[in-house]
């Protein structure tokens, strides 16, 4: 390898864990480019950061042994920058390569398959069928099936409470559409629409493809279908695991994942244009859930302190007036909002911030139902806000 090489890191998970012994960062692809999860020494993880294109090996090495004290031998920061690059964790041509079979893999596909089955929740019917109602027993609600259900996509077993709160109410009827509203926290566009039936334990959520054809046809919508962030974004699946254990295959998805506001912002006619399409499609037998979490505080989401109760408390009441002005479709106000308040990083932003332009578009004013709102504990020293929530027409 080059000494004058400059690897530059792709995005990836880093996940603390102990291997014989040894504390360790293990490197996982969020988007699914790469499958293989690979462990680095936790003392070797401050080389990552300077895996930004600017530093080369000698300068890797000159940090390293700075860092340890002593020099660190050249061959040992090759064989670390080699690893990976040859599994995929730099840009780089083999990255490339590697990038191109797993879109054809991806693409290949005649569903989508589950990602997080065996780890949030069982594969098998069975198993996953007791795992639902265990948490579907926690609420029984009296409410009506709101037009726009808001769900968490938390960890299942952690956001149990919530998720019962919002699914409980969730009994659409046969032959209904569910727009599907999910985080793409990966997605380089404004919106992607997933082309595909998705597999559950209880079998396929089917694709609405009728209205996808309308949008992306009769509309001339550019849709950014299919893109490859949808095959491990658990926002959607976990809306598609209860979804499907509730109505089974009387039920047709159409499946979105939305980027921040920020983003649907800079590209504003997209956003009009889907929008549009949007309301054209709205019947009394088509609904929305949106599977967005609020607020990630403290030490895991990059603050300098640990949350307290007091953060806690100012973040679910910012978490209501979103949910508030999303309903009334006050886009505007709901912009200013989460500008303001950035720093509480509500990542279901983009969601909550289309659903207000479709409010507004539709001519309508919806009224907002809270069901349960929590500030769940999620990392040392951090939190995740989530809620329970419907719109009613």
């Amino acid at each position: 390898m080059d000494p004058q090489f400059k690897p530059i890191l792709r995005h990836v998970d880093a996940i603390p864990g102990v291997i014989n012994n040894q504390r360790v960062l293990f490197l996982r692809d969020p988007v699914g480019f790469v499958d293989e999860m690979i462990s680095i020494p936790l003392e070797a993880a401050f080389l990552l950061s300077l895996m930004d294109g600017e530093h080369d090996l000698r300068d890797l090495q000159v940090e390293a042994s700075r860092r340890f004290g002593q020099l660190v031998p050249y061959e040992e920061i090759e064989k670390f920058v080699q690893l990976l690059d040859d599994k995929g964790y730099l840009w780089s041509p083999k990255f490339e390569k590697l990038k191109e079979k797993a879109y054809q893999e991806w693409f290949s596909l005649p569903v989508r398959p589950m990602s997080f089955a065996d780890q949030s929740y069982p594969s098998h019917p069975e198993q996953a069928k007791a795992f639902i109602e265990e948490i579907l027993s926690k609420e029984n609600g009296g409410d009506p099936t709101p037009n726009i259900l808001i769900a968490p996509h938390i960890d299942l077993r952690i956001g149990a409470q919530t998720y019962a709160s919002a699914y409980c109410r969730a009994k659409f009827p046969s032959g209904s559409r569910i727009i599907m509203l999910g985080v793409g926290h990966y997605l380089d566009y404004p919106f992607s629409i997933l082309t595909k039936d998705i597999y559950t334990p209880f079998g396929l959520l089917r694709f609405d493809r009728g209205g996808f054809f309308y949008l992306a046809n009769s509309k001339g919508i550019e849709l950014f279908p299919n893109h490859i962030v949808h095959r491990r974004e658990h926002s959607l699946e976990f809306q598609a695991l209860f979804l499907n254990y509730l109505c089974g295959d009387e039920v047709v998805a159409l499946p979105i994942l939305v980027g921040s506001h920020r983003l649907l912002q800079e590209n504003e006619d997209l956003l009009d244009k889907l929008v549009e399409g949007l309301v054209e499609l709205m019947d009394e037998k088509t609904y929305f859930i949106l599977g967005v979490d609020f607020c990630h505080l403290g030490l895991r989401y990059g603050d300098p302190f640990a949350v307290n109760e007091e953060l806690c408390s100012i973040a679910l009441k910012f978490d209501q007036t979103v949910i508030e002005l999303s309903a009334k479709g006050e886009s505007e106000a709901l912009a200013e909002e989460l500008k303001k308040n950035e720093e509480l990083k509500c990542c279901g932003s983009g969601c909550l911030f289309l659903v207000s332009k479709f409010i507004e578009r539709l001519g309508a004013s919806a009224q907002p139902k809270i069901y349960r709102q929590e500030a769940l504990p999620f990392g040392e020293g951090s939190a995740v806000t989530v809620a329970g929530a419907g719109f009613y027409f």
